[in-house]
């Protein structure tokens, strides 16, 4: 079992006997060594579980493995929100989950202040976890793992030449990988609407012309982590996420708890950073730049 040294900057990570690993982005575990934790173990699937980040919660997924993921002594039968001291068993390697800014209520900052929101109830019949499959593509869109769950996403838009031994990625897919390539600035997710549900395509990492991407599908918006790829703030991508919902600047102060003139002086800033002169320019700004 091998992975990089966590340093103290980091607020969650994994530790086990073996060593420790900062959690910057998505996680992958499994018995090969291009996963970001390897075990090797044949009890242990090749992809065995996928621990990604989602509005500030941690949440651990298993991706289809043989032998299951315990999360403290229980085997989890659909993805489950990760608390700090957090015990993962996979075969026999034990694996803690710590995250030393996570206390019992998850903290948003808003203009100075903190405002404290209660965690959700995971007996909730409204409680939707957080699930994602992991894909790998060759830099080209070829499928080279995944292929159940990129049917499940994609179905018949997948494509596949005659002859051919795998599927490739949608067109649209593809040329949005082709982009991520071609740009060092932060890889801005992609959005496909499907009626009132989207597919959320995520790049993870590409390692030895691997790519590694995260596919889920939530509830149509424009998310604030793809506007913050726009160079705007955290709570400038707040305001401009709800100006994209239709929401007015008396609605937008009361969503956020915050007066009417911050709302006002944000969206100037928003304006600027965009380069353009109205709400409305900036909507069309924001949907041309991200594909929304």
């Amino acid at each position: 079992m091998s992975a990089e040294s966590v340093t103290n900057e980091q607020p969650a990570y994994l530790k086990w006997s073996g060593g420790s690993l900062p959690l910057t982005g998505p996680c992958v575990i499994g018995r090969r060594s291009d996963n970001d934790i390897s075990i090797n173990n044949v009890q242990v699937s090749r992809r065995h579980a996928l621990l990604m980040n989602h509005n500030s919660v941690w949440w651990l997924n298993d991706l289809g493995s043989r032998n299951g993921i315990y999360l403290n002594g229980l085997r989890i039968t659909s993805a489950r929100r990760l608390r700090d001291g957090d015990e993962i068993r996979i075969a026999n390697d034990r694996i803690t989950f710590k995250n030393g800014q996570q206390g019992l209520l998850l903290r948003s900052t808003i203009v100075g202040s903190t405002t404290q929101l209660a965690q959700p109830d995971e007996n909730d019949a409204s409680y939707s976890p957080v699930v994602s499959e992991l894909l790998i593509s060759s830099l080209q869109g070829e499928i080279l793992e995944g292929e159940k769950a990129a049917q499940w996403f994609f179905g018949k838009k997948l494509e596949r030449s005659p002859g051919a031994e795998r599927f490739c990625l949608p067109p649209q897919v593809r040329e949005w990988l082709t982009r991520m390539m071609e740009t060092s600035a932060a890889f801005a997710p992609l959005e496909i609407q499907e009626g009132e549900k989207k597919l959320v395509v995520s790049l993870a990492r590409c390692k030895d012309e691997r790519c590694f991407l995260l596919l889920r599908e939530e509830s149509a918006q424009v998310s604030i982590e793809r506007l913050q790829t726009l160079g705007l703030t955290e709570r400038e991508a707040e305001v401009m996420h709800w100006v994209c919902e239709g929401k007015q600047n008396p609605e937008i102060a009361g969503i956020l708890y915050v007066t009417l003139h911050t709302v006002k002086r944000h969206i100037e800033h928003i304006l600027k950073k965009l380069g353009v002169e109205s709400r409305q320019k900036a909507i069309k700004a924001v949907t041309d730049r991200l594909g929304a």
